[in-house]
């Protein structure tokens, strides 16, 4: 008798039950929707879309490669990585969740960085940029500056540690020459760039508007403040850190923004499969990502404390609430460091 999987029955339910509940709340989905497009009008496009046009000319324009040898040893040395490779790590880290992978699928389409080494920047450079963690979620969120910075810091250290692990048994690149990188020329590269921002922003602002109808749906069932924050946080991160300031503490925020949501992860799921990268591996690192970022925001707050009094719209929000021990953190470290290079034995790391 042919055995049956689970996965075949799994997807028609869900199907099924996501079309009940379009039906049953009509009106939530509706003002998702609309909230999805607001997002998306007024931060999504005007803060992703120049970043996105911005890393793909300078990762393909010939004028731009030159100046990215100047981050060659930064670049093999610590990421095991070509300079070509700058571009998407350094956007990766500071222009906003999708600019890396993108920029990534890019250069490994172009020839200048292989397989392996594109798939090891999907694992890592998924991040938050400063505009979204230090002015949204610090600045209005949480009515302070210092834990925005404090977030940002704990989200950029975990994806440069991931970094760095994942190049600990990747051989060092060789120096590249002008001629062993294929370029376009500076205005073919400014064609492209706008064309690729373009095609990526349709498919952000699609899965932004998706996600934002869960979330109305979600407010439209009773539940409790934190399994709405943790559901929040697993589906979408501007809704997760949203609930998680008033809700929740700052480690759970680090957390939310080092996942990044599954909103984020489908965003760029295109560009990870197209580097050849495993989607469950991928949403692995993620997690790893998470725990990390939770795990250094609570170093960071023991050396820099914040206090409760000093959050104008959060009560909640302390490193007193959250006990840990410094031998405790320095093996959850060492663990995720293990669990990287296991990942990494066989050289396909996604």
């Amino acid at each position: 008798m042919k055995r049956i999987k689970i996965s075949g029955f799994a997807v028609p339910l869900f199907a099924v039950g996501t079309a009940c509940m379009l039906v049953a709340c009509p009106e939530c989905c509706v003002r998702g929707a609309v909230s999805g497009l607001v997002t998306c009008a007024s931060v999504v496009i005007p803060s992703l879309f120049p970043f996105l046009i911005v890393s793909s000319f300078v990762a393909l324009s010939p004028s731009c490669g030159k100046a990215m040898r100047v981050f060659s040893p930064v670049m093999r040395h610590i990421f095991r990585l070509p300079a070509c490779a700058a571009p998407a790590v350094i956007f990766g880290f500071f222009g906003g969740y999708p600019v890396g992978c993108s920029v990534a699928a890019q250069l490994y389409r172009r020839g200048s960085i292989d397989a392996e080494q594109a798939q090891r920047i999907t694992c890592f450079c998924v991040s938050a940029g400063p505009a979204f963690v230090v002015t949204a979620v610090g600045t209005v969120m949480l009515g302070n500056v210092r834990a925005g910075v404090i977030l940002f810091l704990s989200v950029l250290l975990s994806g440069i540690f991931l970094g760095f692990a994942l190049g600990l048994t990747a051989p060092k690149p060789q120096k590249q020459t002008e001629n062993e990188v294929t370029l376009l020329t500076n205005s073919q590269a400014l064609v492209e760039s706008v064309e690729n921002g373009a095609a990526t922003m349709i498919k952000i602002c699609a899965w932004t508007v998706a996600f934002s109808c869960v979330s109305g749906m979600l407010t439209h069932w009773e539940f409790s403040p934190r399994v709405l924050t943790a559901l929040n946080c697993v589906f979408e991160v501007t809704a997760g850190c949203s609930s998680a300031a008033e809700n929740a503490n700052l480690f759970t925020l680090a957390a939310a923004l080092g996942w990044g949501g599954l909103c984020v992860g489908l965003q760029v799921l295109g560009n990870v499969k197209s580097v050849g990268a495993r989607p469950l591996v991928f949403f692995a690192f993620r997690a790893v990502n998470a725990g990390l970022s939770a795990v250094i925001c609570g170093v960071i707050t023991r050396l820099f404390p914040l206090e409760v009094s000093a959050f104008s719209n959060v009560t909640a929000v302390s490193a007193r609430q959250f006990s840990y021990s410094l031998p405790a953190t320095a093996a959850l470290v060492c663990l995720c460091t293990v669990f990287i290079i296991d990942l990494d034995r066989n050289r396909k790391v996604c």
